[in-house]
């Protein structure tokens, strides 16, 4: 029988060792997301203080620099982590709403808002103000992270301007053709073009809530984010937007 003595002894990693070290490099990990997450909310991403990370997270400031990068590194993880919450957020509200396309993307629209208002700094982070002097690297953690964020989003706005095509005034249109790569979505150019406006439409009023410039319209915003979502719909050819 093989003990951790006798794979030390022969200079071999040990299984059991290995994955020991694993667990606790991963519950380290989450301790700093964690961590990373209350400095943001308290402090700003412009003012994200490493050291106050690692005290909250049971490190030395130097211990920290084996899991993440300095601070291009923590802020990375933090934009990757909130782009994660974001679309699963949006997704669950996306499959709570059945299987309409114009349910789904009113749902869509409504998850947007409610994440966004329950974390306005990390909705900052990720769609609002840049960080100076920082750029997150193409090849790092937040690519991934943007395409799933993305994708529930296009699939539903596709699922829309297909049903319009389908049974609106525009039925024959051209197709649209979505393909599946790496958690990416492909779209055509039509498409996209929609998608850009539509986001525009939600984020705009979104982003104006959430850092409070609309107060002083005492608007109901729900009420105008359904107003822009029935628009939406009618540009993206639904015929049935109108009677909705």
């Amino acid at each position: 029988m093989q003990t951790v003595f006798s794979f030390l002894m022969a200079g071999v990693p040990c299984p059991a060792m290995e994955g020991r070290r694993a667990s606790l490099r991963a519950q380290l990990l989450m301790k700093i997301r964690a961590a990373a997450l209350d400095e943001l909310r308290t402090s700003g991403a412009a003012h994200l203080c490493l050291r106050k990370v690692a005290k909250a997270a049971g490190i030395s400031p130097s211990g920290l620099y084996r899991y993440v990068d300095g601070r291009d590194g923590l802020l990375e993880l933090l934009i990757s982590d909130g782009f994660e919450s974001f679309g699963q957020a949006i997704g669950e509200a996306i499959d709570a709403a059945g299987n309409d396309p114009l349910d789904r993307l009113e749902a869509m629209a409504l998850g947007y808002r409610r994440w966004a208002r329950a974390n306005p700094e990390w909705f900052g982070l990720i769609l609002g103000t840049p960080v100076p002097g920082f750029q997150a690297r193409v090849d790092g953690p937040t690519t991934a992270s943007v395409y799933r964020f993305g994708e529930p989003m296009v699939r539903v706005v596709a699922d829309v301007h297909v049903a319009g095509l389908r049974s609106g005034p525009n039925a024959g249109a051209a197709r649209i053709d979505l393909v599946n790569f790496d958690s990416a979505v492909v779209l055509d150019a039509p498409l996209k073009d929609l998608l850009a406006r539509g986001w525009a439409r939600i984020h705009g009023l979104v982003m104006l809530e959430t850092f409070g410039h609309l107060v002083w319209t005492d608007a109901n915003v729900e009420e105008l984010l359904r107003t822009e979502v029935r628009a939406i719909m009618a540009e993206l050819g639904t015929a049935a937007a109108s009677t909705r």
